[in-house]
């Protein structure tokens, strides 16, 4: 999980964070005497990793025996989620309670817990579920659909236990993503996580004219525009011009004007715009050449998404202007012929039909 420090937390209590009291019930469900013992000071770790967890441990001065841990931690503290898809915020959680000795005087089994998730985005904080299993009263509605699978993973009556809290949100948009803070509440105690959750969608690249395009030796191909549509986030996106292959059969950035547009939005969240490309005039060398569009964004793989049109010089491959005329030509002279011989058989025909006629 990753190196860490400890340092003296700020003191708690059990009032809850949130704007309803699910936390003073689950300090009255239990004895309070044992409990009540507990309070004392907290050590709170600093932990850095691929895991994001907090520990929260009260070190017990009129009772040393008397200990609890709870740790709530995440696998994926940094979700990419592709637009349109579900978003599991994974979550879990371990409280080992006080010793076996002390813990008969509690009720066996896992206490109750009670779990929050809320929403951090450009300043404005929102509460998307709260849930308290096992225990009864009213809880706000849960926000945008949202889902939490709250519960113990066992049930051994004095411990340890594990639980679980994934939060599910369905066919994330936009707006949704941020910091995602998630908190268990347990009798006198409370661990909570942040995950940091991104919208992603990735680009559709097309390159226009295509699949060909023409030029004579000395004069510049027609413009190219590669169009790049309905992406997400707009941030981190990176179009190159590329020219490949040719007589030297090599890689090289593509010459050129080249500009980008402004990018036109859509009500889905996600954002589009067109780069061009104004190539200089050509050489016979260049015969063959692919002019590619090559497009970065963070939601695509590192060699990013191209599109290409190939590069035809006139005169070295498939018909030039010269060679157009002369089969233009060719084929009139072929049409002229043609209608002669039919009026020719038509004229024979006739006469014979005449001659017919005088011997009769």
């Amino acid at each position: 999980m990753g190196g860490g420090s400890w340092s003296a937390c700020p003191a708690r209590s059990s009032a809850s964070p949130a704007s309803f009291d699910h936390s003073p019930s689950l300090s009255r469900s239990l004895p309070s005497s044992p409990w009540q013992q507990m309070a004392a000071f907290w050590l709170c770790p600093h932990v850095e990793g691929r895991e994001r967890a907090a520990v929260f441990l009260p070190l017990l001065i009129r009772a040393p025996a008397l200990s609890a841990v709870l740790t709530v931690l995440t696998h994926t503290p940094t979700p990419r989620i592709r637009m349109g898809q579900d978003a599991l915020l994974d979550l879990s959680f371990a409280y080992t309670p006080p010793t076996p000795k002390a813990a008969t005087s509690l009720a066996p089994g896992p206490p109750p817990f009670g779990l929050e998730w809320r929403r951090q985005h450009l300043g404005k904080g929102h509460l998307m579920l709260a849930a308290t299993p096992g225990l009864s009263g009213p809880m706000p509605a849960a926000r945008e659909g949202a889902v939490a699978f709250a519960g113990w993973d066992d049930d051994e009556p004095f411990g340890p236990w594990t639980g679980n809290g994934t939060f599910w949100l369905p066919a994330v948009e936009p707006f949704q993503e941020g910091t995602y803070l998630a908190t268990v509440h347990l009798p006198y105690l409370q661990g909570q996580t942040t995950l940091e959750l991104a919208v992603q969608k990735p680009p559709k690249v097309t390159l226009t004219p295509a699949p060909l395009i023409w030029a004579a030796p000395g004069e510049a191909p027609p413009e190219l525009l590669c169009l790049v549509s309905h992406f997400y986030p707009s941030e981190g996106l990176e179009v190159e011009w590329e020219l490949w292959g040719g007589q030297e059969g090599r890689f090289q950035k593509a010459e050129g004007q080249r500009w980008l547009s402004a990018l036109s939005h859509h009500s889905d969240g996600s954002v589009s715009l067109s780069a061009h490309l104004q190539p200089p005039p050509v050489t016979t060398g260049q015969h063959g050449t692919r002019y590619v569009c090559r497009v970065h964004h963070p939601s695509l793989p590192a060699l990013g998404r191209r599109a290409e049109v190939t590069l035809q010089v006139a005169g070295l491959s498939g018909p030039s202007l010269e060679d157009g005329v002369g089969l233009f030509l060719s084929a009139f002279l072929l049409l002229g012929l043609v209608n002669v011989l039919g009026w020719a058989a038509a004229y024979l025909a006739t006469s014979k039909d005449s001659v017919e006629k005088k011997t009769q």
